[in-house]
Order: C-alpha cells, then structure tokens, then sequence
C-alpha cells in the first residue's frame, strides 16, 4: 500500500515538471532512478509474501503429521496395554492350575517319601526342590494353620481346641504404625514369610492407610526375593490397580518387567517398562527402565 502511494506521487511530481517545461536530463534520470527503487521494493516484498504464505503452508502440514503420529502412537500404546491385561489374566490361570497340581501331590506325599530312598541322587534333589515349592504355597493358602500338632499327649476334650499363637493375638492390639514398622523391620532382617504375613494382616486391618500401597509393594517384593516371579508379577499389578495415585506405581511397574524378564518373558517384560518410560519419563525408574530396554 506504501510503494503503490509513493509510485502515484512519483508520477505526480513527473507530470508537474513536464508541465513545467522545466524538466532537465538529469532531472528525468533521478526521477526514473527513484522510480525503479520503488518498483523494485515492490516486487520484492510481493515475493516475501509469497514465501511467507508457503512457509505457513508447510508448517500446518508438518502440525498435521504430528497430530497422526501421535494418535497412532497412542492407539499403539493402549493396545499393548490391553494385551499385557490379558496375559496376566492368563498368567493368573496358568498359576491356579500350577497350585491344583501341587495340592494333588500333597496328596500322595507319604506315598513319594517311601520310594525317595530307592531313587538316584539327581532324583532325589529334585523331589527336595519340589517339597520346598509346596511348603511355600502352603503357607500362603494358610493350609497350614489347620493342621494338628504332632505330640505325645493323650486325646481329649483340653486338645480339642487349638490355641492362637501368642504373636498372632498380639499383632491384634498394635497400631498401625507398630505393625507396619514391625513388618517392615522382619523384611530387613530377612525374615521374608514372617514380614508377607505382617503386610498381608497390615492390608486387611488399616486397608485405606495411607502406607496401603507400600505395605502391597513390599508383598510383592518379597515373592521376587523369593524368586517366586509368578506370585510377585500379581502383586504388583495389585499395586497398579488399586493404589493408581500411589507413590509406588514406577516400582511397580518397573519390578514387574524384571520379573517377566527373569521368567524367560521378554515380550512383555518389554511393553511393561516401555509403558513405565511412556508415563514417567523423568523418574529414576524411568531411566533404570531405558538401560535394560538398551541392553542385550
């Protein structure tokens, strides 16, 4: 709009002189001079537009490219989380099954140990292992806890019924803070059943505590000390699911991975700590996540 005004006053000024009479050669060469500048300065700022307009084109294509990658991004990432949801379902199963075969064995127990001597040793270690894994699963389906004491004492109406452990009726009038501090402190000195029975008693007493979340962590922590990475894969989920505002979501998940990584299961052990780097990208368990992602 100002080179197209100061063009008709160039032309105004041509037209006085020449009316004039008065207009010289050198008069006519400044005057064509100035008016080429501005024609000049015309075409160039037209020119600035046109790249400008292009440069906006190309910017809103790249922001729409964007936008379709990440909702693919997304999709991608929910439908991963969709599938792990259904091999734990699946893993959950598989376990049920595994425990239905131990109890059967529990069954022929007395059976296995008359023939243990006749077996070779290889055999026999292997049998040792097995009643290892049972006792543990005993323990925690509480099958135990309704089974008599061996003894010599004569039946009768005082055996008939049986005594709760002094510790048990105890751990009833602690507080929140004592059981949780007394679980926690059987945890550190490795006393790893005792303190899941603690945790275990600390959820169904004080369920909406604000340590909830950290009492179900460390059950699930305890079964991958343990090396039981079924049993400690459930946990956590527990974690996931019922404490989602809690501050043990990133150790969760990232123990999950590990154990599905120890169990031989890659796939997964991957989509859990690609999910854990997705959501908390700046935590340390992010970046624990991102090594074991990067390595072998």
């Amino acid at each position: 709009m100002k080179s197209s005004h100061s063009t008709v006053l160039g032309l105004f000024a041509l037209s006085a002189i020449l009316i004039s009479g008065c207009a010289t050669t050198t008069d006519m060469s400044t005057l064509d001079s100035r008016l080429s500048g501005i024609e000049r300065r015309y075409y160039d700022s037209e020119k600035l537009r046109d790249q400008f307009q292009f440069r906006m084109e190309d910017f809103r294509k790249s922001q729409i490219d964007q936008d379709q990658q990440l909702r693919s991004q997304s999709a991608e990432l929910y439908a991963m989380i969709e599938r792990l949801k259904d091999d734990i379902q699946k893993l959950n199963g598989k376990i049920e099954v595994k425990e239905h075969a131990y109890q059967q064995k529990m069954a022929s127990a007395s059976t296995i140990e008359t023939s243990i001597e006749s077996r070779a040793d290889s055999l026999e270690q292997e049998l040792i292992s097995a009643k290892d894994r049972l006792l543990r699963i005993e323990e925690y389906l509480n099958l135990t806890a309704g089974k008599k004491q061996s003894g010599d004492s004569k039946p009768g109406p005082d055996n008939a019924t049986i005594k709760p452990k002094p510790e048990q009726s105890a751990d009833h009038f602690l507080s929140e803070n004592e059981l949780y501090a007394k679980a926690k402190a059987q945890f550190d000195n490795g006393e790893l059943d005792a303190s899941r029975e603690e945790f275990q008693q600390y959820l169904k007493r004080f369920p909406k505590s604000p340590s909830a979340d950290a009492a179900q962590f460390w059950v699930g922590e305890i079964y991958y000390r343990q090396k039981w990475y079924e049993k400690a894969i459930l946990e956590y989920q527990k974690v996931i699911e019922n404490y989602p505002k809690g501050n043990k979501i990133q150790a969760a998940l990232l123990k999950q991975g590990f154990s599905f990584f120890n169990l031989g299961d890659k796939a997964n052990g991957r989509l859990v700590l690609k999910e854990l780097v997705t959501k908390y990208p700046n935590t340390n368990e992010a970046k624990i996540a991102k090594q074991k992602l990067d390595g072998p």
